[in-house]
């Protein structure tokens, strides 16, 4: 019964925030002015001066991994960097360090929110929290390479981050591999590799809805999907 009430909930979850982005979308189809605040973002005064980027840029990667709800702050490394790209090739790595600094902070709430409530938290809670636990707890060995793929995503880590808190994994291990994970990808988008930046903002504004749909769906099926019991089977098989 819990379980259809969590699935249910989750299911309406994800009907809000489509709902709320085909709004936005239908707004920025229709005020060109609205468009033309997220086509200029890199030529704000803020973000043409290094430090005040870096500043904004660690706030918004830390708030970004602290909320419980997928959020597009990576667009904000494509920007910080984007003034300074062509002029000195360390600067990106600069601005990738602080943001993968910043996300690691809102990360480790996470972790924290797991092993403070480690005691309070039922199994009959969370039924897929319980599997990734267990899961973490049967293969130990690939709780780093995990902390490191899901930091490598700009998904949420929270289900990665929360049931290591539950089992009490090691806090170094968790901060260096969740740190590495979160440089890697803010390297990607700090040196705009493969050009993925086009996805974030800019003149190609569509593509960064796009990019939103795709990860609150994405999120929506890693809470609503039981991967664990699908890799069992697999496995099995």
């Amino acid at each position: 019964m819990r379980l259809k009430l969590k699935l249910k909930k989750i299911d309406f979850i994800l009907i809000i925030s489509l709902t709320i982005l085909t709004i936005l979308s239908l707004d920025l189809l229709i005020n060109a002015s609205h468009r033309e605040v997220i086509a200029n973002i890199s030529r704000y005064p803020q973000f043409q001066d290094l430090a005040s980027g870096l500043f904004i840029t660690f706030l918004v990667c830390m708030i970004g991994n602290l909320l419980p709800v997928p959020t597009p702050y990576t667009f904000v490394v494509c920007f910080s960097a984007q003034p300074f790209r062509e002029m000195n090739v360390f600067i990106p790595l600069l601005v990738g360090f602080i943001a993968s600094l910043g996300c690691l902070v809102g990360e480790m709430g996470g972790y924290l929110v797991g092993r403070g409530t480690s005691e309070l938290i039922s199994p009959e809670r969370s039924e897929t929290l319980k599997n990734y636990q267990q899961f973490l707890v049967d293969h130990p060995k690939l709780a780093p390479l995990l902390i490191y793929l899901f930091g490598l995503t700009p998904l949420n880590d929270d289900m990665i981050t929360v049931p290591l808190g539950l089992i009490k994994y090691d806090v170094k291990k968790t901060i260096f591999w969740v740190w590495l994970g979160k440089l890697g990808l803010m390297l990607i988008f700090a040196y705009n590799l493969l050009n993925i930046c086009i996805f974030l903002g800019g003149e190609n504004w569509i593509f960064s809805i796009v990019t939103l749909y795709f990860t609150v769906i994405t999120v929506y099926l890693m809470l609503r999907v039981d991967f664990i019991e699908i890799f069992k089977k697999l496995k099995k098989k």
